[in-house]
């Protein structure tokens, strides 16, 4: 049986040598035949792309004037892929992943393949000591949650998976369009864009047997302008109006959204307990990007800059 087309869409904005290890280990450690790699150059400089041209010929290169974020970058590489490749899956790889296993891809393919209703795909990300990271999560009421059971070896429902590693089926695309460009530049689009898929019918699944090393957030930390936190309100407000009810709706923009202004976790895995929380330096400066988020020409001025 022949396989089905795969295109791989890597963006990435400012890590060359993470890039670097991320393309060499697809290359050196993909059974599957056939794919295309669609890569889009998101420095706004072309600079990336340069360098690409001449170490991996094998690769699609799209340049972006200017930073457009993960989700406008995304959909340049998905509308490439389509026009060119028409492919039966398309597959969102962050810049900073590591490929460990040959079978990855037929793997996730297969699983696909077995059932029409599946529409989106994830796998077991780990940090690079081999920890859990992500497995996908649950949306329970007002909170956004991880399934953190890293023992888990079948393949299982859930509400959405992370956008670092996240395979689509065409029929979705054709379905429900692209990215939410709303969440520009970071954060919530894979959760949205799941959530998106559910409505029109199709599971969301977890392939634990499937492991992709990730060095979660190496170019969101690499901004040199700090406006991580803002972003975050904006993109968690735009989310909760658009999927929660309304009593949820209110208690995670009122309620939840400033206690992460004033305080934060001690550790990423720690749970939702206030014992797991310390004050946050800034915590008046926080809350008051907080409003700006409910102000759209006052946080795209300082998001923009």
């Amino acid at each position: 049986m022949k396989e089905p087309k795969v295109a791989i869409v890597i963006c990435s904005y400012n890590q060359i040598k993470l890039l670097g290890l991320c393309l060499n280990t697809l290359k050196n450690k993909t059974n599957y035949k056939n794919y295309k790699v669609y890569f889009v150059d998101d420095s706004g400089s072309g600079k990336i792309a340069n360098e690409i041209k001449n170490k991996y010929k094998w690769i699609d290169i799209s340049i972006n004037k200017k930073n457009s974020g993960f989700s406008k970058a995304n959909n340049v590489g998905i509308k490439r892929a389509i026009k060119d490749y028409n492919p039966e899956y398309v597959i969102l790889l962050s810049d900073d992943t590591e490929i460990v296993d040959k079978n990855w891809l037929k793997k996730m393919v297969d699983v696909g393949e077995s059932d029409k209703e599946i529409g989106i795909l994830g796998g077991k990300i780990i940090y690079p000591d081999g920890s859990l990271q992500n497995i996908g999560g649950y949306i329970k009421k007002w909170e956004i949650t991880k399934e953190m059971d890293e023992n888990k070896k079948d393949i299982f429902e859930v509400d959405h998976v992370m956008g670092a590693f996240l395979l689509i089926k065409k029929e979705v695309i054709n379905k429900i369009g692209l990215l939410d460009e709303n969440y520009t530049p970071y954060l919530l689009e894979d959760t949205d864009y799941c959530l998106r898929a559910k409505e029109k019918g199709f599971k969301i699944v977890s392939v634990p047997s499937v492991r992709i090393i990730h060095k979660k957030g190496k170019t969101i930390d690499s901004l040199k302008d700090k406006r991580s936190l803002l972003i975050r309100f904006k993109n968690d407000i735009i989310f909760s109006r658009k999927h929660l009810k309304f009593k949820d709706r209110v208690f995670r923009i009122f309620i939840y959204l400033p206690l992460v202004a004033i305080l934060k976790k001690k550790k990423d895995t720690d749970e939702l307990k206030l014992k797991n929380f310390e004050l946050r330096e800034n915590f008046l400066t926080n809350l008051y990007f907080w409003i700006l988020a409910f102000i759209p020409r006052a946080y795209k001025k300082i998001i923009t800059k």
